[in-house]
This record gives structure tokens, sequence and C-alpha cells, in this order.
């Protein structure tokens, strides 16, 4: 279907009723909220570890045995379950209405059949941002970063240009950071310590050198600068290759990416850090893109599950490390965010007040026109699923900026246009409330270079 949109009093008529197609096609393509799959079989709920957002719903399925979806602990207002999961009671589903972590089992086989999963509230756990949107040359620790080791040696600089990835949130923002094969470490904190459920950290890389491999990006506990938890590595072996680890190598592997990547290109990263309920054994994950931004979480990581015998450490801070001179890479990294949820770190929607929004409003956005980035800001009066996209004028979907469960409130989505050709561009606001109240709304923006 094609759309050409122009403006003309004579044709005033066909471009209302064009724009009512639009949307009407719009409509259709928006996603709700998600159903999370788990199968039930062999003595085990896979997966049994979850990451959900509050308005998601929980499916188990069952496979074979006889089994049951269990809750055991729960956050405080969520309803606790006991379900049969048998073949003639094949699937259960749970609608997640409150944020916490869920913990359940299968009660004839409590001592092998356990899962978890942790619900996020959406929009209210970003822990870290950093787009080195500062001049270049200033050193890291101006700029809220701390250094540490490597006596007085390379300090870590804001370097230019930043770097860009097509549909993440964080990209062509500022500068980077350039982290070197020897010299000052340096870590920022987050803005609360954590040590339920999941930590999620993206960010953009682009690796210059590699040599045998060292780390140069990890997780660090509040009290120390040397427990370096969910290690980042870069290898060159005939070819660049990713590789993490959960602690020292002395406690376990460190697991390299089997495929080999180009060096001088941007790659998009996640790292998840993973706490199992009443163990000491917290997973290690890394998830490599080279294009695309999933909106959910993939099924399988690019590396990982990644375990070690080291104890699972409280985390509060990002850290990034400029190792050996004969093992270190030289490696750009720019564009960190980390939350609780894979949506809190790849959405762009931040919140602005949760007091003021008495109704529901999508703002014209500013500037307009706009080279390369513009903000959008849009107003809800109740809690529920958000949905926030940009669109060409051929109704294809160029960027999902928001789609996932917000509180009441006024909010602002920073959209970027650098990859993308001059013209007119549509965004469109979907509001979807858990007392039936909806909201829909379509307006024009232009990018001019």
């Amino acid at each position: 279907m094609k759309f050409n949109f122009y403006n003309s009093e004579k044709g005033s008529g066909i471009i209302n009723y064009v724009i009512i197609l639009f949307s009407v096609f719009l409509l259709n393509s928006v996603s709700m909220a998600t159903t999370h799959v788990v199968t039930v079989s062999s003595f085990q709920f896979t997966p049994n570890t979850l990451s959900v957002t509050v308005g998601d719903t929980v499916k188990w399925q069952w496979v074979d045995g006889s089994h049951t979806t269990t809750s055991v602990t729960i956050p405080n207002g969520a309803t606790p379950w006991n379900s049969p999961m048998t073949s003639s009671n094949q699937t259960f589903s749970y609608a997640v209405t409150v944020a916490g972590t869920y913990n359940y089992q299968c009660t004839p086989h409590s001592s092998i059949m356990m899962g978890n999963f942790t619900a996020s509230a959406g929009g209210g756990n970003t822990l870290l941002t950093e787009n080195f949107d500062y001049p270049a040359g200033d050193s890291l620790g101006a700029h809220g970063w701390v250094s540490f080791s490597g006596g007085s040696t390379n300090y870590l600089a804001v370097t230019s240009p930043g770097l860009t990835y097509t549909g993440y949130p964080l990209s062509n923002i500022g500068n980077a950071t350039t982290v070197l094969t020897s010299g000052q470490d340096a870590y920022k904190d987050m803005s609360s310590v954590d040590s339920t459920g999941a930590i999620y950290v993206s960010f953009m890389v682009n690796v210059t050198s590699a040599q045998a491999g060292n780390y140069f990006f990890a997780l660090l506990p509040p009290n120390s600068t040397s427990f370096y938890s969910a290690r980042f590595y870069a290898q060159d072996d005939g070819g660049l290759k990713f590789g993490l680890s959960k602690a020292a190598e002395s406690t376990g592997p460190i697991v390299y990416t089997t495929d080999t990547y180009s060096f001088g290109t941007t790659y998009l990263v996640v790292i998840k850090y993973q706490y199992n309920p009443g163990t000491d054994d917290a997973e290690c994950f890394a998830y490599i893109f080279s294009s695309g931004v999933p909106s959910t979480e993939p099924s399988t990581a690019t590396i990982g599950p990644v375990t070690g015998t080291s104890p699972d450490n409280n985390i509060s801070r990002i850290a990034l490390r400029q190792g050996t001179a004969s093992s270190s890479p030289v490696t750009q990294v720019d564009g960190f965010n980390a939350g609780k949820s894979w949506s809190d770190i790849l959405t762009s929607v931040r919140n602005v007040s949760s007091n003021i929004a008495d109704g529901y409003n999508l703002s014209q956005n500013y500037p307009n026109p706009f080279n390369p980035s513009t903000t959008i800001k849009f107003d809800i009066a109740d809690a529920g699923f958000v949905n926030l996209t940009v669109y060409n004028s051929l109704g294809k979907e160029v960027s999902r900026l928001v789609n996932q469960n917000l509180n009441r409130g006024s909010y602002s989505s920073e959209f970027t246009g650098a990859n993308l050709t001059s013209g007119v561009y549509y965004y469109r606001l979907t509001f979807t409330g858990s007392n039936n109240q909806n909201f829909t709304d379509t307006k024009k923006l232009i990018l001019l270079k």
C-alpha cells in the first residue's frame, strides 16, 4: 500500500481519507503485551528463568509426564497459582500484574523442577545511561567515572566521533570512549545496588584490533574494584571473536563465540547477569547483534549461560578495563544503558513527571523539521501499555521507540534519523489501559538534512 501525502486545499479531502486508512493500517500493526511460553517436560521447565513486564502473560505448555506449576514465593499483592500440567490439562496462563520476582515449582518433583520469572514495572527500572555527550579529550573522571588501577598511564578519555547503530535508542548521541591495551581502569555507579532478578547492560562496540584475548568490560559490586563479574572479551583468533566469563578464569571458563566478527564494525551488545534465587550460581549471557534491535529478549543468547564457582556479587557499577599490553584489544564503546529488563535498556522513553498527566496527549515533535534528532513527548493519565512507532510515507516501520507498560505520567522519547533519508515520516502513539481506556494519535515529522 502506497500513500502520497501532499499539501493542497483541493486535495484535503483525499488527504483526510488517506490518513484514516493509514491509521487503520497502523492500528493493525501494533504489538501488545507479550506471552512467554514455558514448556513442561522431562522433569524441567524450559526456560526456567524469564524476564517479563507487568501486563505480560506467562504460559506453561505441557509436553509429557505428570507435573504441576505451583507458586512458591511471589511479590506482595500478586495472585498465587497451582495448576496441574498433564495430558488433560496441557496449558496454564498467568497474567502478571505486580512487579517483582516469582518463584515456582512442580510439587511432585520440587527438588529438581523449579523456575522463576522477574517482572519489571516498565519505565522505571533504568539503572544507568551513558552517551559520552562531553567534549572530546575530557577525562571520564570529569563526568562521573572513577579511575582506579593502572597508575597514571592512559586515563580513559572522551573520543570522537560517537558510534551509530540503526534502531538503537542511544545511537549517534554525543561521543564515545576508547579502551586501550593498558592504563587506568574506570567505573561508573548505577542508581542502586541490585542482587535480584536480572541486570541488563547494552552498549555499542567497535573493535579496532585484538590480541590473545582479554576483557574490556565488566560489572562490579559497590565495595570492590577487583571482583569483576560478567567479563566481556575480545580476541583475534583468525578473526574477531567475543568472549564471556562469569568471573576470573580460575573459577570458570571463558566462552568465546564460534563465529567471527569484523574489525572496524559497530555491533550492539547486551550483557545479562541473572541471579538464581536460593542458589549462589548466577548465570551470564551475551547477545551480539550486527543489525536490528529485537523488541523482546531472544530465546537463545549468542554466548551463555556461562557459570562459575565464584560467589555471586551484588552489582552496582559498570567498569571499563585497560588490561595488559600483550593481550588486550583496542576498543571503542558508546551508548551504555543498564536496567532490569530487556525493554528498560532497548527503548528510549524517559519519565518527565508522574503527577501532571490528567489526560492523554501526543505532542508535536520538537524541533521539526529536525536533523538528526528530535524529541517526542506524550502524556498518559493511567497505567497501561504504550506503543510509539515511527513510519515512513509508505507505512513501513522505521523505528519502534516505545513498546512497554508505563505508569501514569508525562514522557519524552528521542528519535534519531541519522541513518534515514530526508523526507516526511509519521509517528503514532497507541495506549491501552487496564480499565479499557484507549487512546490513539498520529502526527507528521520532517527529517531535513
